[in-house]
């Protein structure tokens, strides 16, 4: 039964922090299919950007929603740890929150509401995207990370941190490996979302020429950012504390095969978002990409989940 509940964690997990991470990067690459459309008066852009503006949104949405079933099961495990972390945050962070959720829809309806009426006002109307995404991406990750750190370290634990506790851990080595890391998934996420955009405007045979620039396009950006994964992703696994390091290092057979399994995998990314990059762009290769990075964030998560699960056994 655990075991069963550990694998529905997990895969909502992901698609929570893939729903997520397109919230975050999707309404900056809006705005920039925005400016592109204009610049060079390129329709297909223009929808794709809206489209994505749509997207963004509705993965916040569904990021939220999913969230509330990943905490139920957290409560069901008896995670006490991490709601005692989460009560350890100042109050003010967690009302600050609430507020930054419902600026961003603010801000996305907006956006989106205004997009064929501010023909006049395109810089004051991509601000409200860049906003939004801004908000949501120097908040976020950091406070839920926070919040994963704490209920690693007992001294944290032990009473409430103050806001000079709180904005000193924004720059602790753990958390700024990981918040780094959280961003760049995002992009790459995001890029790969283009890809599949750019796809579905392809149909039209009008669209077509725009729309393999659109792919490509998005293929690149998921490739830079993957590859920039690659030292991050070393500075995050140095950053570690050894409880949970020590089972990708060997210390636990299952979280170090799903390890070494997720880094063979991503070099599986690689090469497929190389090949669409470079022009490879029908359906097959582009569903290929997605599908294989859909599997990494799952393999990622499952690491994670096993890591730090081996950690707190460690500390009981």
């Amino acid at each position: 039964m655990e075991g069963a509940l550990e694998v529905v964690l997990v895969l909502l997990l992901a698609a929570h922090l893939l729903m997520v991470d397109v919230a975050m990067i999707g309404p900056l690459a809006s705005a920039w299919l925005d400016a592109r459309g204009r610049r060079r008066g390129d329709a297909t852009a223009d929808r794709a950007g809206l489209l994505l503006a749509r997207l963004s949104t509705w993965g916040l949405t569904g990021g939220i929603v999913i969230g509330a079933p990943l905490l139920a099961m957290r409560w069901w495990q008896d995670d006490g740890a991490y709601f005692d972390a989460v009560a350890a945050l100042p109050p003010s962070r967690l009302w600050f929150a609430g507020f930054e959720l419902l600026f961003y829809f603010a801000c996305m309806g907006a956006y989106t509401a205004l997009w064929r009426r501010w023909q006049r006002w395109r810089f004051a109307h991509r601000l409200l995207a860049v906003a939004a995404a801004t908000n949501l991406l120097m908040h976020f990750p950091a406070l839920f990370i926070i919040i994963s750190v704490i209920g690693q370290r007992a001294d944290l634990l032990a009473g409430p941190l103050d806001s000079g506790e709180f904005r000193r851990l924004l720059v602790d080595g753990e958390v700024l490996s990981r918040v780094v890391h959280v961003w760049l998934a995002a992009v790459a996420v995001t890029g790969a979302v283009v890809m599949e955009v750019g796809l579905r405007l392809s149909a039209d045979a009008a669209s077509a020429p725009s729309a393999t620039r659109l792919i490509r396009g998005g293929a690149l950006v998921a490739l830079v950012a993957a590859l920039a994964q690659v030292p991050v992703g070393f500075w995050v696994t140095l950053e570690m504390p050894e409880p949970a390091r020590a089972p990708l290092m060997g210390g636990d057979v299952v979280a170090t095969g799903l390890f070494l399994a997720s880094l063979g995998l991503a070099l599986v990314l690689l090469q497929y978002l190389a090949a669409v990059a470079l022009g490879d762009v029908g359906a097959k290769p582009i569903r290929r990409a997605l599908a294989v990075l859909g599997l990494l964030v799952v393999l990622m998560v499952a690491t994670r989940t096993r890591a730090d699960r081996h950690a707190r056994d460690m500390r009981r």
